[in-house]
């Protein structure tokens, strides 16, 4: 398959929250894989998902709407929306910022990934040692 993202995404096993309705609606979902200008997500196939709606990765203190760019089984790649009239609080840093930020999410999920990484490496070193034991 051709590969057309602009970012590379990185695995990832987090949990995150679906927001729509002016927050009165809350879907858990997993997200499976990110980068900073989207997500493959994971949630039931039976649930119907609103378009856009509001992605919240607690974990990374992230809070992005989002629109539904492909949905297969139970899977969902969405595309995060970055609103230029968005309010000051939300309001997208300067492109400068913005790339340095999206690499320091970048390297916090490489991060991540290498820990997992290093706990199952260490788990399979525990059971050979305790197997020769």
């Amino acid at each position: 398959m051709n590969e057309q993202r602009a970012h590379q995404r990185i695995r990832s096993y987090l949990r995150g929250e679906i927001v729509h309705s002016g927050g009165r609606i809350r879907l858990e979902c997993t997200v499976r894989d990110l980068s900073p200008e989207g997500a493959r997500i994971q949630v039931a196939r039976d649930i119907t998902l609103p378009d856009p709606f509001e992605l919240h990765i607690p974990q990374r203190g992230m809070a992005e709407k989002s629109h539904i760019v492909w949905r297969q089984g139970d899977e969902t790649g969405v595309h995060f929306v970055h609103d230029a009239a968005a309010s000051p609080k939300s309001a997208a840093p300067q492109s400068t910022d913005r790339s340095l930020l999206a690499r320091v999410e970048t390297l916090e999920l490489e991060l991540a990934s290498l820990r997992q990484q290093m706990g199952v490496m260490r788990a399979k070193l525990e059971r050979f040692t305790t197997e020769r034991g």
